[in-house]
């Protein structure tokens, strides 16, 4: 058996107050969605760590945060934490806290749901 994680890719983006309605443009969103799949990698040795300790974790997480004008991730916490682990959950927002865009949007952007699910998978 394989252990997976799957991160969402359905994002949904809500813009800070005061900018524009219409939410951030679709080249931002993109570059927002790839950062996020970057990081699926360390997620991952972060499940596959807590595993050692819990081989029967598994469950969803749902993170909120936002990006900087300068394009830092930063505030970052679940607002659903169903595996309820605190390692885990530290390990995860270290991972998220390190990412950043190449190309600041210029304003800030608060990503209200982002999915992630822990789970095992048969290849």
């Amino acid at each position: 058996m394989t252990k997976h994680i799957l991160l969402g890719a359905a994002l949904m983006l809500v813009l800070a107050s005061g900018a524009c309605k219409s939410g951030p443009d679709p080249a931002v969103r993109t570059a927002i969605g790839a950062k996020l799949e970057s990081a699926q990698p360390g997620i991952q040795a972060c499940y596959q760590k807590s595993l050692t300790t819990n081989r029967k974790l598994r469950g969803m997480v749902v993170a909120q945060m936002a990006v900087l004008d300068s394009g830092q991730f930063t505030e970052i916490l679940f607002r659903r934490d169903e595996p309820n682990d605190p390692v885990l959950r530290f390990c995860v927002i270290q991972q998220l806290a390190q990412l950043k865009l190449d190309k600041p949007p210029g304003q800030r952007i608060q990503l209200d749901s982002v999915p992630i699910k822990f789970e095992w998978a048969n290849p």
